[in-house]
């Protein structure tokens, strides 16, 4: 039975995992690497993830709300991030937390656990029980108190996709249709949304607004590129593994092919946003998982900066996809 949750839920374990080992990786560089112990005890911050894991752990052992499956992913994801940035310690006969190699096999790690992710999730659409079970799983999160609009509607969808010819699937449905409405509250994350919504709506509404976006985009574009050639016309600096070259080679191929994609988005922005933004996503998925892992691979510190600013762009052409695409929605009717 997959959760139709589960691209929400993998998403945000995702994003804590690396929001947490980026921030580690900043603070101990910004405050000298302090230890926290003495005496010859030193309390390693993998001990810390450990317990955030677990804490996850007992709250989904302990609660069947699906806004605590929320909570625990990101506790979870946090969790494993701090847990992670210890690999080189661990993979060293001398627990080098500085191994040279450790930042890009812990990318790799991340990179990993994105496909894993994208291939439990799928694209097929739920299965007729699927849909059944999760439209059950959404109400028992509203007994004891009246039903939301929107929670309403979603259990409604999740039932157009079960078996219509299920008694439970009629039971459920007279029941929801039964159930005293309240007005939707809005969290604090879904006010911040609906304000970002109207924000892009608001800006994208300007005759400039695409010219402006063309040459953010070629902007972004040039610099990735100018960095890559950069590095790639330096002299090595002494100390440089004999191997280097191999990726630095691999680091200029793969930025040139995500910026062939980003051009392509360009071309299809005239005759479809939505398309263009899927190009420039695509764009960025290969330097997010591709030329990322060289450029960690080559300096254990030069790609963070570059890697948190590819997960803000990436992050802001999914909202921006997914509001084209709920748009293009309304205007067919569906």
């Amino acid at each position: 039975m997959r959760n139709a949750e589960s691209a929400a839920l993998l998403e945000s374990f995702f994003v804590a995992a690396v929001v947490s080992f980026l921030a580690i990786r900043a603070f101990l560089a910004a405050t000298g690497y302090p230890r926290l112990g003495g005496n010859g005890i030193h309390i390693a911050h993998m001990l810390w993830g450990g317990l955030l894991m677990l804490a996850a752990l007992m709250l989904l052992l302990a609660y069947l709300d699906r806004s605590v499956q929320h909570i625990a992913a990101i506790v979870a994801g946090l969790g494993f991030g701090t847990f992670v940035d210890e690999i080189g310690k661990f993979v060293t006969a001398d627990n080098d937390y500085f191994f040279r190699p450790a930042v890009a096999m812990i990318y790799v790690t991340f990179v990993a656990l994105f496909l894993v992710g994208r291939a439990l999730v799928g694209r097929r659409q739920l299965r007729p029980n699927e849909a059944l079970a999760n439209a059950l799983a959404l109400l028992a999160g509203t007994l004891g108190r009246r039903i939301e609009t929107s929670e309403r509607t979603r259990i409604r969808q999740l039932l157009r996709r079960a078996d219509q010819g299920s008694e439970l699937t009629v039971l459920v449905r007279q029941y929801v249709a039964g159930l005293p409405v309240v007005r939707d509250s809005e969290s604090p994350i879904e006010r911040l949304r609906r304000r970002l919504d109207d924000a892009y709506r608001s800006l994208m509404a300007n005759d400039w607004a695409e010219r402006a976006l063309v040459v953010g985009v070629i902007a972004y574009t040039a610099f990735a590129v100018a960095g890559v050639l950069f590095v790639t016309t330096e002299a090595p600096a002494p100390g440089t593994p004999e191997n280097a070259a191999v990726a630095t080679a691999a680091q200029l191929i793969s930025t040139l092919a995500g910026a062939v994609l980003v051009a392509r988005g360009i071309l299809s922005l005239h005759a479809s946003r939505a398309d263009a933004y899927r190009w420039f996503r695509r764009g960025l998925l290969v330097w997010i998982l591709v030329t990322q892992v060289f450029i960690f691979y080559s300096s254990q510190l030069a790609g963070i900066g570059g890697l948190a600013v590819d997960l803000l762009a990436y992050g802001s052409l999914r909202f921006a996809l997914a509001h084209e695409l709920a748009e293009a929605a309304e205007r067919s009717g569906g």
